[in-house]
């Protein structure tokens, strides 16, 4: 009996010191979009052939006057860390356990901006980064 009452006493001391992690919202998909890859990588002169090899296909494509083109690709990111912490409790007869955590979330937000002669090469490249 006392061997099991020990037991059952060992595994609540463990299980109560374990806290669940908060949840977490991140995006597992990252693209090759960045400030610094189109800083790098897109030229005027380049085709949009290129343009999509390095930054994927536009979020938004636009026709302008006499064949121009405007490509927009917009990209917004969510970060969310946690941080918990817990603190037991101890009874004869069973274990209580509370959790605290804090969160922090942030948001960042990459437009560009890609404008193409009727030629179809690029004339003009634009970026605006934010993060909140």
């Amino acid at each position: 009996m006392f061997k099991a009452l020990t037991q059952v006493f060992f595994v609540a001391l463990c299980s109560a010191c374990t806290v669940p992690p908060l949840p977490s919202n991140s995006d597992s998909s990252k693209s090759n979009m960045s400030v610094g890859v189109v800083q790098r990588e897109i030229r005027k002169g380049m085709s949009g052939g290129e343009v999509a090899t390095v930054l994927g296909s536009p979020n938004i494509v636009t026709s302008g006057p006499e064949g121009t083109e405007v490509w927009i690709y917009d990209q917004m990111s969510s970060t969310v860390e946690a941080a918990s912490a817990g603190t037991g409790v101890w009874f004869i007869v069973g274990v209580t356990n509370q959790n605290s955590g804090t969160v922090k979330s942030s948001q960042s937000t990459l437009t560009i901006v890609i404008k193409f002669d009727t030629a179809k090469k690029v004339t003009d490249v634009a970026y605006h980064t934010s993060k909140f």
